[in-house]
């Protein structure tokens, strides 16, 4: 499906690249928020199989696609890519109510900092979460696994899963890492662009190791669906356990999928934002 526009959000160290498809008049929006190393593309399939369903906006994350960010670690902190989820909403022209989101990878690990916002009740009518799960969370388990040797196995066997994300910091191995790390990635999964790989090793290295060492208490007050395809390579299904601790509305979906689900069902994943096609 072809763009209905385009627009550019300028917000503190980034310009963000902003993309809009299906029904502009539809009374429900769709937000949709890529991960690494991706950029909006990963969305096309999706986006065709909403059509004119929805009114969907799709945009670059930091580090990916068309987006520009000027240099320096700060410029991909997680806090800054909450907000841009908010300058995105805020300059979409004639919204009608809060946006439904879908977020995969690292853009769901962003989403859960803006669904954690005061505002967040009110911007977002529902959220999708696809294989990124909330740092403060990860946090959280991480201490309770440690602290219980019968569950050293499970925190012993996502350490091995998230190798490349201690990769990323170890400057003589960086380079090389991004392009291995996508050759373990799903069959048809999208080919990652080069830029994408190399840019957005910035955000694990500006987030993950401050957030799990400590940050604030995961909080999301929004209606949340978490989805967990079963054979993720990079994470574990467990991960999903008591998430419902702090997300009073949760319903967590196990798939029979690889990591990139929104891109290989789209049709599943339309489905359970909108519900099934008439």
């Amino acid at each position: 499906m072809s763009e209905s526009g385009r627009w550019t959000v300028h917000t503190p160290g980034a310009e963000i690249a902003v993309f809009e498809y299906g029904n502009r008049h539809s009374d429900t929006t769709v937000l949709l928020v890529h991960g690494y190393p991706d950029d909006h593309h990963v969305f096309d399939p999706l986006i065709v199989e909403i059509g004119d369903r929805a009114r969907v906006v799709a945009y670059d994350t930091r580090g990916g696609g068309e987006t520009e960010v000027a240099d320096g670690l700060a410029n991909y902190s997680i806090e800054r890519l909450a907000a841009d989820s908010f300058a995105v909403v805020d300059s979409i022209p004639d919204l009608a109510g809060p946006v439904h989101v879908l977020a995969h990878d690292w853009g769901s690990v962003q989403m859960w900092e803006a669904m954690s916002a005061t505002r967040a009740v009110t911007t977002f009518a529902s959220y999708v979460s696809v294989s990124g799960p909330s740092l403060d969370h990860l946090r959280h388990v991480s201490r309770a696994r440690a602290i219980r040797p019968t569950q050293w196995p499970s925190l012993a066997t996502q350490l091995v899963r998230s190798w490349y994300i201690w990769a990323f910091h170890l400057s003589v191995v960086r380079r090389s890492v991004p392009r291995f790390f996508s050759s373990l990635g799903d069959e048809d999964a999208p080919i990652p662009q080069p830029r994408n790989q190399q840019r957005g090793v910035a955000l694990y290295r500006a987030n993950v190791l401050r957030r799990l060492v400590s940050g604030p208490d995961p909080r999301c007050d929004v209606p949340t669906t978490v989805v967990v395809p079963r054979r993720d390579r990079f994470l574990s299904v467990d991960l999903a356990d008591g998430m419902d601790r702090w997300i009073p509305d949760l319903q967590v979906v196990l798939v029979d999928a690889q990591h990139w689900w929104p891109y290989t069902h789209p049709a599943d994943a339309a489905e359970l934002l909108l519900g099934p096609s008439v």
